[in-house]
């Protein structure tokens, strides 16, 4: 019997936990640093619920059983109205997961569309190649990747640089290096614009909590390169945990690069969240930025999420299928429809 795509709704949520449970079972047995409390189930199906809130869903089903099921949340990113599925959102039976998985976009990116969302994202486990495969051939790329690693140190470092953990009157120390770092990720071939969107007044506050610390690295008395931490919040299930801290800033100028001092800023967090009581590190940079990839990579991180991404042409708005079909003719023929 052929696929059938429905609406997802609260009858598919038992199933859908079961999916995802599932599949995280299959990644644990391939990465480390996976926390096991997701094998369960009954752990993943409050939050899918939460989830699926969001936006519309499907479930693919084929004798009347889920064979796969798909949905999302609404957001901005990048200034633009986007739906994302996080490694929890989705999953698709082993046997025709490919066509499963297109089957369930090809039904759902039109509904997205009509929610105004024109980038669409998704979150995969990192060893689930066969199934980011089948994304790639619906005109998704990779965008992200989340690793992770224990808080042994990352390697010797012979980098002479003082290293002091900043406060909120620091700030003013801290701000040139933040924004050469935004200046970086604007730089090719990342092409996040320049915009800043952290106060200095924000920063301020964040480093006057006493759970976040920002290290900066100071060679000759001037500061040289930074790393920022901070509790893991929720975004993917393998670094959800309160015993993990995640790096959400790190910078070294480019003059000073190959002398360790980022790995000197490594090992001092690293040093700094064992004493603190967690038990791993975790770190998401965009696949694109060359030089955080080789460095991160380098640094006995693994990867344990990828996320892919793709843009729709946003004149789809109005130049959709079911535009009119005079306005159409009008414009191919040139016509502007004036008496």
């Amino acid at each position: 019997m052929s696929i059938k795509i429905v609406p997802f709704d609260e009858d598919h949520l038992e199933d859908a936990a079961s999916m995802v449970s599932a599949r995280y079972r299959a990644e644990r047995k391939l990465a480390q640093h996976l926390p096991a409390r997701f094998e369960n189930s009954e752990s993943v199906a409050p939050l899918l619920q939460n989830l699926a809130r969001g936006a519309p869903g499907v479930v693919a089903v084929q004798d009347g059983v889920m064979v796969g099921f798909l949905v999302a949340y609404v957001s901005v990113f990048r200034g633009v109205r986007t739906t994302y599925s996080p490694d929890l959102g989705h999953a698709a039976d082993a046997t025709g997961r490919r066509d499963i998985y297109r089957r369930m976009y090809g039904d759902l990116a039109r509904l997205w569309l009509a929610h105004g969302c024109f980038i669409h994202a998704i979150t995969f486990f990192a060893h689930e190649q066969a199934a980011m495969d089948a994304w790639f051939s619906v005109g998704f790329g990779l965008n992200a990747v989340d690793a992770m690693r224990g808080l042994d140190d990352a390697e010797m470092s012979e980098a002479e640089v003082e290293i002091r953990r900043v406060a909120a009157e620091d700030v003013d120390v801290v701000t040139p290096l933040m924004i050469s770092l935004w200046r970086h990720l604007a730089g090719s071939p990342v092409f996040l614009p320049l915009i800043i969107e952290e106060r200095r007044a924000d920063l301020a506050e964040w480093l006057s909590d006493p759970a976040n610390a920002l290290w900066l690295a100071f060679q000759d008395g001037e500061p040289v390169g930074l790393m920022r931490m901070e509790p893991s919040e929720f975004q993917v299930l393998p670094v959800s945990e309160k015993s993990t801290v995640a790096i959400t800033g790190a910078f070294t100028k480019q003059e000073v690069r190959g002398q360790g001092i980022g790995t000197a800023l490594l090992n001092h967090g690293l040093n700094w969240a064992r004493s603190a009581g967690y038990r791993q590190c975790s770190v998401d940079f965009e696949s694109m930025n060359i030089p955080s990839s080789w460095f991160w990579l380098g640094k006995g991180f693994e990867p344990v999420c990828y996320s892919l991404i793709r843009r729709v042409d946003e004149r789809l708005g109005w130049a959709h299928d079911g535009r009119n079909a005079g306005d159409v003719l009008d414009a191919y023929e040139g016509r502007t429809g004036a008496g």
